[in-house]
């Protein structure tokens, strides 16, 4: 059936089954927010439907979201223990996420030993006495020294659009790119309480955040049955 006998059909039923042959169409499309949109609604629906979570898995590796593709993978290799296919995909995005853990790894420890050699011995051991945080608090106070430092002068008009005063001393910077660094590394927990934050700081991208929390629940609830 083609695409266009597909949105037809989606259009008169949003429960049908053929979200999975739509997706795929977009997918090849290169249009795949929509594709991933569609199967994570359809899963909802369809949760053992081994070809939506393929097409899910195939779309969260086009966008670069390895770990949220190895679970889809993951999800179709017990439903589909003898498929070559979905064994490939899953051992190719697998290696994938550990090289990209490696280079991360290798270069925070590069920069822990640069920040090491360049104070003092009284400074690295006060540092040491009060570095005892989570693995959140150790990343949003680094994005906000990063961006302090990068920080420069905006035009009158562009700081009114986004803020008409500096945060509050203290405050802790919450962005959408930090909420997916926490979610392309699984830690989904983390992911979706920095977009409850960002969706109480900025309620005019209200919905864009909802539909990814949203995501990102259904993903928690995945990763939950995997590690059972």
């Amino acid at each position: 059936m083609h695409k266009p006998a597909l949105e037809a059909r989606m259009a008169a039923n949003r429960n049908s089954p053929s979200f999975a042959r739509l997706a795929s169409y977009y997918l090849l499309e290169g249009n795949i927010p929509q594709a991933a949109d569609l199967c994570v609604e359809g899963l909802k629906l369809y949760p053992n439907y081994a070809t939506g979570h393929l097409i899910l898995g195939k779309c969260y590796e086009a966008m670069g979201r390895n770990i949220e593709a190895m679970l889809a993978y993951r999800r179709v290799a017990k439903m589909l223990p003898d498929n070559s296919t979905v064994q490939t995909l899953l051992k190719n995005v697998e290696q994938r996420e550990q090289d990209a853990f490696k280079m991360f790894t290798e270069e925070r420890t590069r920069k822990l030993k640069e920040r090491k050699d360049s104070i003092t011995i009284e400074q690295y051991t006060t540092d040491e006495e009060t570095e005892k945080e989570s693995t959140v608090d150790f990343l949003l106070k680094r994005l906000q020294n990063v961006r302090r430092d990068v920080q420069k002068p905006e035009p009158e008009g562009r700081r009114h659009e986004e803020s008409t005063a500096p945060p509050p001393s203290g405050t802790k910077i919450v962005t959408a790119t930090l909420a997916e660094i926490y979610a392309n590394q699984g830690e989904y927990r983390e992911a979706i309480e920095a977009y409850r934050k960002l969706l109480s700081q900025r309620p005019v991208d209200a919905e864009r955040y909802t539909k990814r929390i949203a995501q990102l629940e259904e993903l928690s609830k995945l990763q939950q049955t995997e590690q059972k």
